[in-house]
């Protein structure tokens, strides 16, 4: 198997893990909006977490995006392509996880009467 065919299938694999990352998100957030907009006001912890989640879902849409135009050049520019995927995942990841740490950081919050 060649480099570009290895590339290839790489974003493949990426594009299938951020759709479902974007589904499970999207499931996270509109299950947390009615609790965010309920009474009593939940903690800033929540609205920063669901706002990470939100931020990482709509980098995860441009890194699909970036994907389909990414496999049609792989064999001109694919090191500086991949390059620049790697950076949009790195993103994701950072909010994905600011987000998990935010929820985390409130459930402790919450347990701790704090």
């Amino acid at each position: 198997m060649d480099r570009s065919q290895r590339t290839v299938d790489s974003l493949k694999l990426l594009q299938d893990w951020s759709k479902w990352l974007i589904s499970l998100e999207t499931i996270i957030c509109v299950g947390l909006w009615p609790k965010l907009t309920g009474k009593p006001s939940p903690s800033g912890l929540m609205y920063a977490g669901w706002m990470m989640f939100w931020a990482s879902i709509i980098v995860a849409a441009v890194l699909l995006l970036c994907i389909s135009f990414f496999v049609r050049r792989v064999d001109e520019s694919g090191d500086r392509d991949m390059k620049k995927v790697w950076a949009l995942v790195a993103l994701q990841y950072v909010c994905f996880l600011a987000g998990l740490f935010c929820f985390a950081l409130n459930v402790v919050r919450l347990w701790l009467d704090i």
